[in-house]
C-alpha cells in the first residue's frame, strides 16, 4: 500500500484521538516526527508523554485501514500530493514551457501578469 502525506496525516490524527499514556492516562502528542518506520501494512511510532515523561513505542497495524480513494478522486482532492490536470492542459503547459526555454520564472512573467490583470 502506498501512503501519501495526506493519508499519513489522517492516520496520525486517528492515533492522536485514541492515544492515552498507559501510565498516567494523559493525551499523548502524536505528529510526523513521532513516525519512525512506515511499511506496507504497519507503522512504528515513538511517543513521549508530556505529563509524566514516559516513552511509548507504538506499533500500528494498517491492514484493517480502509482509505476512501474513490472519495479522494471525486470529492475533496489534496492538491499538495497529486497533480490533477486534463490532458489538454498538460500539452498547453508543455508548449508554454518550451517557449520559455524550460524556465518557470519566465513562464510566470510571460503568462502570469496578463492572466492576473484580466481576472
Amino acid at each position: 500500500m502506498e501512503i501519501d502525506p495526506h493519508t499519513l496525516q489522517q492516520i496520525i490524527e486517528r492515533i492522536y484521538q485514541q492515544m492515552r499514556c498507559p501510565q498516567c492516562s494523559s493525551r499523548v502528542p502524536v505528529d510526523f516526527s513521532s513516525v519512525r518506520v512506515v511499511a506496507s501494512d504497519a507503522m512504528l511510532l515513538q511517543l513521549k508523554c508530556d505529563s509524566c515523561g514516559a516513552f511509548i513505542v507504538l506499533h500500528a497495524s494498517l491492514q484493517g485501514a480502509k482509505f476512501d480513494h474513490e472519495h479522494a478522486v471525486h470529492g475533496t482532492q489534496n492538491f499538495s500530493t497529486q497533480l490533477n490536470l486534463a490532458e489538454g492542459e498538460v500539452h498547453m503547459l508543455h508548449h508554454a514551457l518550451q517557449e520559455c526555454g524550460g524556465s518557470f520564472e519566465k513562464l510566470f512573467q510571460t503568462y502570469g501578469a496578463k492572466d492576473v490583470a484580466e481576472s
